[in-house]
């Protein structure tokens, strides 16, 4: 204790630390009381605003994921039922312009078949004609040939 004496002597001090002592104890707990506590309370406050935007952060992200998740998936499901809808509407419109093509083919090939029997009967008429006229014409021949000769 001595020790602790000679060295508060060589510091320069006096009976007046006892009051210094406790003047810095009252100030303390005062201003514990005036500014320390309320300070504590805006630190406190703070962070359990900012861990709390941290964590309303994070189920925003998540809520986020999950709406851009539904929302990939009613659009995939969209252009399924579109391209389904054009596929069929596409087989629709193909089934009839090849009922149309092939009534149209039909009446083609009923035309053609037609004029080929036409054209058949008038070659057989002119073929018959040519075939008479060619017996004449031989008879004709032979007769010139052998009157003649």
């Amino acid at each position: 204790m001595e020790m602790f004496v000679d060295i508060f002597k060589q510091l320069g001090t006096d009976a007046s630390i006892v009051h210094q002592f406790v003047i810095v104890v009252v100030m303390f707990f005062v201003s514990k009381f005036l500014f320390l506590n309320h300070l504590q309370n805006v630190l406190d406050t703070r962070e359990d605003k900012t861990v709390n935007l941290e964590g309303n952060a994070e189920k925003q992200f998540s809520e986020i994921d999950k709406a851009q998740k539904e929302y990939t998936e009613k659009i995939s499901a969209t252009n399924k039922s579109l391209k389904q809808k054009t596929e069929s509407a596409k087989a629709e419109i193909v089934k009839k312009e090849e009922a149309k093509y092939k009534s149209e083919e039909n009446k083609v090939n009923s035309f053609l078949e037609k004029t080929r029997k036409e054209v058949e009967a008038e070659i057989s008429e002119k073929k018959e004609a040519v075939l008479k006229e060619a017996e004449q014409l031989a008879g004709n021949l032979v007769d010139k040939i052998s009157k003649g000769v």
